[in-house]
């Protein structure tokens, strides 16, 4: 949700403003331009991912009752691997949402139609509540579900499996390649016009 505003702003906000067409009359590939956009985007996803985990450490300390803090235990150790399990799905998404606004001509038509990706995405990990058998194999290839899916096992202090954590990150690299690939074919199509 962090990389929602900067993605918007990145593609459909600079249409909006005059200021994309300008940028694409540069002699710089057009890949080159989307790939420094998504850093961007993906650095500004990747920082609140950051902060939001680190921001449960203090949080732990705060805890008064023994009885809470047994219950809820979260070290630097849980913290360390929520950042790496949930920076390929900022940089995932923030691709996605950088894909969905740049066939938006006005800022707020990219944020009507990213609306749909971010619910989708607040609501995908309710599989695993409404899901009476635990965790499912194909839960790994969906993204936020394979974090919220792998964050569930590291609270519950089980192993993560190379293989499980690997998933999960081929299947964002490849959303995050074919979202980029479609933001660079629809800028290259933009400048022809």
């Amino acid at each position: 949700y962090g990389a929602l505003n900067a993605a918007l702003d990145s593609t459909a906000g600079e249409r909006e403003r005059g200021s994309l067409e300008p940028l694409l009359m540069n002699p710089a590939p057009k890949a080159a331009l989307v790939l420094g956009k998504w850093g961007a985007v993906a650095s500004v996803g990747m920082l609140i991912a950051v902060l939001s985990c680190l921001s449960f450490l203090p949080g732990q300390w705060l805890l008064r009752s023994e009885t809470l803090a047994a219950l809820f235990q979260f070290g630097l150790r849980e913290a360390l691997l929520f950042i790496a399990l949930l920076l390929p799905l900022a940089g995932a998404l923030a691709a996605l949402l950088m894909a969905i606004a740049i066939r938006c001509k006005t800022f707020k038509e990219a944020q009507a139609n990213a609306t749909v990706v971010i619910l989708g995405v607040s609501l995908l990990p309710l599989v695993t509540v409404f899901n009476q058998e635990g965790a499912a194999p194909w839960h790994l290839w969906v993204p936020a579900l394979a974090q919220s899916t792998l964050m569930g096992r590291v609270l519950k202090g089980e192993a993560l499996i190379a293989a499980d954590v690997l998933t999960s990150v081929v299947v964002c690299v490849a959303l995050a390649v074919v979202a980029l690939a479609y933001v660079v074919r629809t800028l290259r199509s933009a400048a022809l016009r």
